[in-house]
């Protein structure tokens, strides 16, 4: 598939991203973005594309290293959720047992509305995330948006030149 954003600016590579989803989704996914922004500002938006898995990953970093990251929001066709690097660990800061996933360390909720992000359970899980991620927000600094998306492919594509075979090498002859 052809990325028609790339080489644009990075606003507009996004809207790209979203407007392979269903108006629905990409209704939350843009307000969880818009309030995610203005609950940690300062820090980086990294996105990145997952085509084969059809998710459209914003993941929130006080680093441009994806896996230094807070927590992001994910969209798929089955919905939307917000992840927690460190979620793993927020066990003790969610008592309504909110988190799901069983991985050593990513866990997630399940998001519908843009209006369960302001519950108070989530603000929690937040303010718990922050707080051992020992990452303190500075209400004025910007945050940039970085897309990862490319670079994704073209690790894709290295790692899958790399595993097919190298082509066998001719003898030369020698005109001696």
């Amino acid at each position: 598939m052809v990325d028609k954003a790339r080489g644009a600016n990075p606003e507009t590579q996004l809207a790209g991203f979203f407007a392979r989803y269903e108006p629905a989704l990409v209704k939350l996914g843009k307000s969880l973005r818009a309030k995610l922004r203005a609950r940690l500002p300062g820090l980086c938006e990294l996105v990145y594309l997952y085509e084969n898995q059809n998710t459209l990953v914003i993941s929130y970093s006080p680093t441009e290293n994806g896996y230094e990251g807070l927590c992001s929001i994910a969209l798929s066709p089955q919905g939307v959720k917000l992840h927690f690097g460190q979620g793993a660990q927020l066990s003790k800061s969610d008592p309504k047992k909110l988190l799901q996933g069983s991985g050593k360390t990513v866990r997630h909720v399940v998001l519908t509305s843009a209006a369960d992000f302001d519950r108070a359970e989530i603000e929690a899980l937040m303010a718990a995330a922050l707080k051992l991620a020992k990452v303190r927000l500075d209400g004025s600094a910007t945050g940039s948006l970085i897309i990862r998306a490319e670079a994704q492919k073209q690790r894709a594509r290295r790692a899958a030149k790399a595993a097919r075979p190298a082509p066998a090498r001719r003898a030369t002859k020698s005109t001696s």
